[in-house]
């Protein structure tokens, strides 16, 4: 198993010399540069050596994905098209997967129902996937905490999502942070195995880099993810404390753990 961190490209020289994999970059922000900035940031890439294998934070504020009237036409056009030119720039970086959490554009909107954005979701992944695909990537659905997001809590349910799209390249995501905060069931995990493709971590209780307090638990999610071998990588996505630098210095020999997997 890989092991990366979710941070901009300005933390590559340090990750790169602490022998990370690679870094999770922001799919947003990395959509709003203008041409002659994403060439710069291609350049560091290029001098640092590791690729932006994974992206998060995939949807831009303010993109709507649901038609209260059932006319979904423009919002999945506008996917299509935002998506399209998002793998392709995500692919020049070396993406392989990028996460769909985005809490606050994908929740059920104010007067929808569950039954009625499901399948409105399920489309949208469906165009997700298409361009993914085409760019030689895939999606993962996040299942968020209850307090982020009103849809899709539980790795079961992310995995729903996934199916119900009917795309190959529509997989599920296990955040270990969220997955606390929502008492799922670490046990069930492995049912979900053909579809969990990545992992992020950050610790239960307060979401921070884990330390050798915690080595206990992380042999045992490392044993858990032995069960699923298609989660091919697994991402630091934390509260940074005291400072970034410091916490991925100190996390970074008890993440050896997963490195077996």
């Amino acid at each position: 198993m890989k092991i990366g961190v979710c941070a901009s490209p300005d933390k590559l020289p340090l990750l790169s010399e602490l022998r990370y994999d690679y870094i999770e970059t922001n799919f947003s922000w990395m959509m709003s540069l203008d041409g002659e900035e994403f060439k710069k940031q291609t350049a560091l890439f290029d001098r640092c050596g590791l690729s932006s294998e994974t992206f998060n934070i995939f949807f831009r504020g303010g993109m709507k994905l649901y038609a209260p009237d059932g006319n979904q036409d423009p919002m999945l056009k506008e996917t299509a098209d935002y998506t399209e030119r998002g793998f392709a720039r995500a692919a020049e970086w070396g993406g392989k997967i990028a996460v769909i959490g985005s809490g606050s554009v994908r929740r059920i909107p104010d007067g929808m129902t569950r039954e009625e954005t499901e399948p409105q979701f399920a489309r949208i992944l469906s165009v997700c996937g298409e361009a993914a695909e085409r760019h030689g990537m895939r999606i993962v659905v996040e299942p968020l905490s209850r307090g982020d997001c009103n849809y899709i809590h539980t790795v079961a349910e992310g995995a729903a999502a996934a199916r119900l799209s009917g795309h190959p390249a529509v997989g599920v995501l296990v955040d270990f942070f969220h997955h606390a905060c929502n008492n799922d069931s670490l046990e069930t995990l492995p049912d979900f195995a053909d579809l969990l493709w990545h992992v992020h971590y950050g610790r239960p209780v307060d979401r921070f880099v884990p330390g050798e307090e915690d080595r206990a638990t992380l042999e045992t999610l490392a044993g858990i993810l032995k069960q699923c071998p298609r989660a091919e990588r697994i991402s630091l996505e934390c509260n940074w404390k005291p400072d970034f630098d410091t916490a991925v210095t100190s996390a970074r020999p008890l993440m050896e753990i997963f490195r077996t997997i």
